[in-house]
């Protein structure tokens, strides 16, 4: 896959680097203040399914560019292993980022608006708990996944 010439590979890691990291900041922000939830809510679950869809984009496209370019290397190897990883931990992120979604309380601080209590109780101090330590494996599975590229394509 390409753009104008460019394979769409490097391009996609931009958005994951994006996507990811703020991602993961909104939802420890959103587990762990609760004054800040109303306001952290919706962003953090748009941005963990927009993690989900970048990083699935850049795995799709890494490996046409592997493929395409008849890439081979060690470093190579130890790139998309860690982008499995990343990838599989993402997905479990997101859903766990949908699930406090929907579980954990707000209290809603616009004019007009009422307090959102929780639809499941004794799901919200998992939620409250999984959230950040999700948020803290992708960040450092973007970090490793990134760097891993970053040594396959410039220490060759």
């Amino acid at each position: 896959m390409e753009i104008t010439g460019v394979p769409l590979h490097p391009l996609i890691v931009h958005a994951v680097v994006i996507f990811v990291p703020l991602g993961a900041l909104s939802a420890i922000l959103f587990a762990v203040m609760p004054r800040w939830r109303w306001l952290l809510r919706w962003p953090t679950v748009l941005l963990a399914l927009g993690a989900v869809l970048v990083v699935r984009i850049a795995v799709i496209s890494g490996n046409d560019l592997r493929h395409d370019r008849e890439l081979s290397s060690p470093a190579i190897d130890r790139h998309m292993n860690w982008a499995t990883r990343l990838e599989y931990s993402v997905w479990v992120f997101a859903v766990i980022a949908v699930v406090a979604w929907w579980v954990l309380p707000y209290a809603a601080r616009l004019a007009g608006s009422a307090d959102r209590p929780s639809p499941m109780a004794s799901l919200t101090m998992v939620a409250t708990v999984l959230l950040p330590i999700a948020g803290v494996v992708v960040l450092v599975f973007a970090i490793i996944t990134g760097d891993a590229g970053a040594r396959a394509v410039w220490k060759n």
